[in-house]
C-alpha cells in the first residue's frame, strides 16, 4: 500500500473539509492513541504466544525424555545378550561335567 504525496494531500484536504480545522488535532490524538493501544495489544499477544510455545516445547521434551525408546531398546539388547551369555556358560559347564562321565561310561562298557 504505497501512498504518494499527492494521495496524502488529497486525503488531508478531504479530512479538513469533512471534520473542520478544530477537530483534526483531536482526531490525530485519538488515532495515535488507538495505534499505540493496538501495538501494545499485539505485543502482549506475541509475548503470550511465545510463553505458551516455550511451555509446549518443555512439555514435549519431558514426554520425549519419559519415552526414550532408544535407551529402552539398548537395555533390552543388553538383557538379551546377558541371558544368551548365561545360557551358553551354563551349557559349557554341563558339557564340561558330562565329558568325564561319558568317558567313565565308555570305560565301563569296554571292561
Amino acid at each position: 500500500m504505497n501512498i504518494g504525496p499527492t494521495e496524502l494531500v488529497v486525503v488531508l484536504i478531504v479530512a479538513l473539509v469533512v471534520f473542520g480545522p478544530g477537530k483534526l488535532p483531536e482526531l490525530g490524538q485519538m488515532l495515535g492513541k488507538g495505534i499505540r493501544e493496538f501495538k501494545g495489544a499485539i505485543n502482549n499477544i506475541d509475548e503470550d504466544i511465545k510463553k505458551d510455545l516455550g511451555d509446549i516445547k518443555n512439555e514435549v521434551q519431558e514426554v520425549k525424555d519419559a519415552v526414550d525408546i532408544r535407551s529402552t531398546i539398548t537395555d533390552l539388547k543388553n538383557d538379551v545378550k546377558d541371558a544368551v551369555k548365561a545360557d551358553l556358560t551354563a551349557k559349557d559347564a554341563e558339557k564340561t561335567e558330562a565329558a568325564p562321565k561319558a568317558e567313565q561310561t565308555a570305560e565301563e562298557k569296554a571292561e
